[in-house]
Parts: C-alpha cells; structure tokens; sequence
C-alpha cells in the first residue's frame, strides 16, 4: 500500500506528501490509534493521492470552537492562502460533545417517561439543534468565504454517528480511566429507565434527530455531503464494534468506513 499521514496540527510537512485532505474534528478523528481518519488512510480503495490528510481540532472539542474558539487561529492558518489550496476535500466531525454538554437534551425528570423517545425535552432539542446547526453554517460559510464562494471551494463532508450504548464504559489506557462515560451519568441524573435497551433507543432517538438535521443541511447546500452511518454496528457483541459509550473500536470504525464513507467519496472521485 502507498505511504499515508494524518498530520497533527504542529507538524511540519514532509516534502512531496502535502495533505489533500483538511479534517476538522473531535474525537472521531482523534481517538487514540482507532479513528475515521486512520480507517480511511489504511483502506484500500481510497485513492493514494488522499492518503495524506491535515487534522485540525481535538477529543472533547465543540463544533462551535472550530469558528470562535480555541481551534479557530489553527483554521484560520490552514485556510490562509499559503495553505488551502493544498486541499481538495475538507471533512468535519462534531456534534457528540455538544450533546454531552447538553445532557443529551434529556428531560429534567423521566421517571415516569414510559417511552424513550419522550424522555427528549423539546425545548432542550431545539436549543441544542439551533446552537449545534448555526455552529455548522458558520462554519461552512467561513470557508467557503476563504475560497471566494461555493464554486472555488473543496467538497465538504460532514457526517452522521452510528447508535452508542450508554453502558457506562469509558475511555480507558490498560487499566486507568482517562475520561468518561458520557451517557450513563447524564441519564441517571435524569432519571431515566435503567434498562439498557430503553437506555439505548432514548441514544437512538438523538442520533436520529442529529443525522436528520446534518441531512437537511447537506441537502441544501452545493458540494456538502452527509455521510449517514447509523446501523452499521448494531449487533449483539456491541462490545466488540464499541471500545466505550461514544468510540467504536479499530474493527468497529473499519466498518464504518467502509460501508458508509468509501462508498460516499468513491461517488465524488476520491476513492474507487
């Protein structure tokens, strides 16, 4: 196979191997060995010209930071003349911290809430919904002003999360918790139904709405793609395709990507 590098945002780059991809991301293209970006790199059907990509961002990062905080000067620099036309597709990935710091728009008290998807506060969607897609159009639009408008950019794809299962798990280096879990806290301070499979169709009912919305967008702008992987990992040995409550594992991520984005680029010429 031909060589591949993600590059993080401080390395230099080698001679001959600029990044033609920019990805702007959390943990999704981040998580440690087992990412999106490593499973595209390594696939054999991505073409080798793609092999090479730039990440931007960081774990636990907001979609909201990649235009007005922390991440915004390294986007800045990457869409600087000296840089952006280097890349012939920009990939972001956002949304699952921003559910996380809203509590997963979950009712206050779902003690009584007999279906999952009711335990959703509709005022509380809303508001995640309004801040997580005005984040995503600005974001958009700040690039596509760096290329001189929509004809002048790279394709742009955003994507959808597959169905996690708030088991409590979380992030961790052999026996060391480093961070984590997401889900479980937020439900149980919400009082929701402790049986898993309730616990996992109230996740599902979010994804849902997030990939609806990411759907509609996408649909409304020229050259933005959705890549909608849900169901892809839904089996009864999640454990194997899921390392914790957010992250699928190397295999689980392989499967991701090659049932649900290769498809999706080999469709725009960047993979056969």
């Amino acid at each position: 196979m031909a060589r591949s590098k993600v590059y993080l945002p401080f390395d230099t780059w080698e001679p001959g191997e600029f990044p033609t991809i920019l990805a702007i991301g959390d943990s999704w293209f981040w998580y440690p060995r087992n990412n999106v970006l490593q499973a595209l790199v390594e696939h054999p059907r991505l073409k080798d010209p793609y092999r090479f990509m730039q990440l931007l961002g960081y774990n636990g990062a907001k979609l909201e930071q990649y235009v007005f905080g922390r991440y915004a000067r390294d986007l800045e620099k990457h869409l600087s003349p000296g840089f952006r036309t280097a890349y012939s597709a920009i990939m972001i990935s956002g949304a699952g911290n921003d559910a996380v710091d809203y509590k997963l728009s979950l009712a206050k008290d779902c003690s009584s809430i007999t279906d999952p998807a009711a335990c959703l506060d509709e005022a509380a969607l809303q508001g995640f919904i309004g801040k997580l897609m005005a984040a995503m159009g600005a974001l958009v639009q700040r690039i596509t002003l760096a290329y001189g408008g929509e004809s002048g950019r790279p394709d742009i794809f955003i994507h959808c999360y597959d169905y996690p299962v708030p088991d409590g798990r979380g992030f961790k280096l052999a026996d060391l918790k480093v961070t984590g879990p997401w889900l479980k806290p937020a439900m149980s301070s919400r009082k929701v139904d402790k049986t898993l499979t309730f616990r996992t169709e109230v996740c599902r009912a979010l994804i849902d709405h997030i990939a609806r919305v990411y759907k509609d967008f996408a649909a409304s702008q020229s050259r933005v793609y959705c890549i909608d992987s849900r169901g892809c990992l839904i089996n009864e040995k999640y454990k194997k395709d899921w390392d914790n409550e957010l992250h699928p594992s190397k295999a689980g991520f392989g499967q991701v990507v090659d049932r649900h984005w290769i498809p999706v680029l080999a469709e725009h010429g960047y993979a056969d």
